[in-house]
């Protein structure tokens, strides 16, 4: 079980919103967030548009990314800034309006009802919001996690999420694993780090880049990768790939 505080009270939060090509939707974005946080910080991957500077000008800190990793690089980037810039928790989001930073004070009102350190939304309390084959893939996720690892997470890929910052060493350690929301959910749950549903309202009329079938192959394949690298640590002297 990971050695984290059972109960810390978290007072500098900062918001975490990782942007590529975005420019229609972050500068609403970072001002709305900005109504309840004041540290929000845009991780631009390598944009080829004018994201970064619309999220300075609604006052964003603005890392910019040289070469587009991917949101799991810049998530990467972002955790590692909060870690060095000594605040206490961050709560991630999108920056293409698919997430309402309304809902922000959902999740702190939830920690400090609870104080779970890891706080992840769900869009399922309304299931008719979600598409049926979306609906199935987010159910085959909370049953595999639960039935292999006995964490349940009513929505497991489900980016809108907080994290105490004292969670992020453990979610930075895998040098193989970029910290989207796979192997971070992987990781807090090999740990058993608590996890708790925030529920938030999916906008209907939004349409997900996210694929159902593409999520499940890659769900399962995160899996295969974990179950095989447990097993080599399990065996004395095998050494670990990392």
């Amino acid at each position: 079980m990971a050695l984290i505080e059972q109960h810390k009270e978290v007072e500098k939060i900062a918001v975490l919103i990782p942007a590529y090509c975005e420019e229609k939707t972050v500068g609403e974005i970072v001002t709305r967030a900005r109504k309840y946080l004041p540290d929000v910080i845009v991780v631009d991957d390598a944009s080829t548009d004018k994201t970064a500077a619309c999220a300075e000008a609604a006052g964003a800190s603005v890392l910019r990314c040289t070469v587009n990793g991917g949101k799991g690089a810049a998530l990467t980037t972002g955790f590692k800034y909060i870690l060095a810039h000594d605040f206490d928790a961050v709560i991630a989001l999108d920056a293409d309006g698919f997430h309402n930073p309304d809902e922000i004070p959902k999740f702190l009102d939830a920690y400090r009802r609870t104080h779970i350190p890891v706080l992840i939304g769900n869009r399922m309390a309304d299931p008719r919001r979600v598409g049926l084959t979306r609906r199935w893939t987010i159910r085959m996720m909370c049953y595999w996690l639960d039935r292999l690892l006995g964490v349940y997470v009513p929505d497991p890929p489900c980016g809108f999420r907080f994290y105490r910052c004292d969670v992020l060493p453990f979610l930075l350690a895998e040098g193989s694993s970029l910290p989207a929301e796979f192997e971070t959910l992987l990781n807090i749950a090999s740990r058993r780090i608590r996890v708790g549903p925030v529920r938030i309202i999916r906008k209907g009329r939004h349409k997900s880049l996210i694929s159902p079938f593409r999520d499940s192959i890659r769900f399962m394949r995160v899996m295969q990768k974990y179950y095989r690298k447990q097993k080599r640590v399990a065996k004395p002297g095998t050494p670990v790939k990392e």
